[in-house]
């Protein structure tokens, strides 16, 4: 045995490997690479959106990018890929911090004063759609179906709102919330599950809104209202429309866009809601002492309305080219979360899910079909 000698502090084993320390470069290799990954699904769903039979499908750039992800998910080499810690840290800004910013600048396509302009009528259409679709989603999804609520509200958020981006929203605002068992990967493919589910049966919407307003002799003054407030994207709102006259087209888009503005209360009153009801859904964690509104959806509203008050001002050139810029970048973003997603998600969790969400996607898309015409309908008839 060696002595110690001159307060020194000896190895015994002189001959041991020491650890050598990671260069940089290859820690930050990992990150590199997803960062890659997550720019180029982007891009290559930006480009298979603009397809002329997906473009008529209404499938958007964000179903398509979670789907690619999805795909890409499933190579050993990107598993392998994920699991280390830079690249799994890339894929949270992507998810979270891109996403926020995504949906702050997504404000500058809405106005209020073309809002106002649909007149009322679209209004309380739009106030109906969600206040019927996603309660009743909640009640047969958690209650009756016995659904994660996870899954349960991203489905009904999804069908109620404005489908992919809704959901992509609510994640990191109900996630904190949503703590009943559930891991931040099992939100996530709930998040992933409802994306796609929504993303079906919107494109179903493209292709029978316009047999269903041919069936139903729905007037066109009632047809963009009808569209408008229950279809599930705006891109599906464009593609239903694309055989109808210009106004119907205008009003469809509009109607669907003041959808979009009513996210912000939908998830304010959602973590609310589940502030309340959090012993009941056996949440592990204990709550917040108050649900806070979160800051990317105040700014989201403060953009909304900065935009709408300077679009009152004779010159605003300068606000054209704002919107030239800002609106790709915030389709990007969203597009980087989308890839992102897809990234965590594993398919056969999907298969594990069974029949329960696509019945529930199905029965809130049927009351959105049916019921939002005759609502509209007599809403119109009433106007």
């Amino acid at each position: 045995m060696q002595q110690n000698t001159g307060g020194q502090r000896m190895n015994s084993d002189p001959y041991a490997i020491r650890p050598q320390k990671e260069p940089a470069w290859q820690s930050l290799l990992p990150a590199l690479l997803i960062a890659i990954l997550i720019v180029l699904i982007s891009a290559l769903s930006v480009q298979l959106a603009s397809l002329p039979l997906v473009h008529a499908l209404g499938i958007g750039a964000l179903p398509v990018s979670i789907m690619l992800g999805m795909m890409m998910a499933a190579l050993p080499v990107v598993e392998r890929l994920r699991q280390q810690p830079a690249a799994f840290r890339v894929q949270r800004v992507a998810q979270k911090q891109l996403l926020q910013w995504g949906i702050v600048l997504f404000g500058l396509q809405l106005n209020l004063s073309d809002l106002a302009a649909v007149g009322w009528q679209a209004l309380v259409a739009d106030i109906t759609t969600i206040a019927v679709i996603l309660p009743l989603g909640i009640v047969l999804g958690w209650r009756v179906l016995k659904m994660s609520l996870s899954l349960t509200l991203f489905l009904s958020v999804g069908s109620a709102v404005c489908g992919a981006a809704a959901i992509l929203a609510a994640a990191p605002v109900l996630g904190r919330y949503l703590r009943d068992g559930e891991s931040e990967d099992q939100l996530n493919q709930s998040a992933g599950l409802a994306v796609s589910a929504v993303a079906v049966f919107g494109t179903l919407s493209v292709l029978l809104y316009p047999q269903v307003q041919h069936w139903l002799a729905l007037p066109a003054d009632v047809s963009g209202v009808y569209i408008g407030s229950t279809i599930h994207e705006v891109a599906q709102a464009v593609a239903a429309t694309d055989a109808a006259d210009t106004a119907t087209r205008h009003n469809a888009v509009i109607v669907k866009l003041m959808r979009v503005v009513m996210l912000a209360p939908v998830l304010i009153a959602l973590a609310l809601w589940l502030q309340k009801i959090r012993p009941a859904a056996g949440a592990a964690e204990p709550a917040p002492a108050r649900a806070s509104v979160p800051g990317f959806i105040v700014m989201f509203l403060l953009v909304v309305v900065l935009n709408s008050v300077l679009a009152l001002m004779p010159d605003s050139h300068w606000l054209a080219l704002v919107h030239t810029l800002a609106m790709p970048v915030s389709a990007t973003l969203l597009a980087f979360a989308m890839a992102a997603l897809g990234l965590n998600i594993h398919w056969r969790d999907l298969l594990q899910a069974g029949w329960r969400p696509v019945v529930l996607a199905l029965l809130l898309w049927l009351i959105l079909l049916l019921g939002g015409a005759l609502l509209c309908r007599l809403l119109m008839a009433g106007g």
